[in-house]
């Protein structure tokens, strides 16, 4: 019985080449537009972090190079 459930679990070329054919064309189709990619996965994380402001060094209003006094 033993060598009948692994021949069961036997994955041959026959079984396994559209398996990797398939996912090698899902992952060009991703590197030929990766920028875009990323740019709209950075887009949804910046949806669940919310807009981040800049902190302003101390003693500078943000209004050009000179400090407060």
């Amino acid at each position: 019985m033993k060598f009948g459930l692994l021949a069961f679990l036997y994955g041959g070329p026959d079984q396994l080449m559209p398996l990797t054919s398939g996912l090698a064309a899902v992952f060009a189709f991703l590197l030929i537009f990766w920028n875009k990619v990323l740019v709209a996965l950075g887009r949804i994380v910046n949806l669940f972090k919310g807009k981040q402001t800049e902190a302003v060094p101390e003693g500078h209003t943000g209004e050009g190079s000179q400090p407060r006094e």
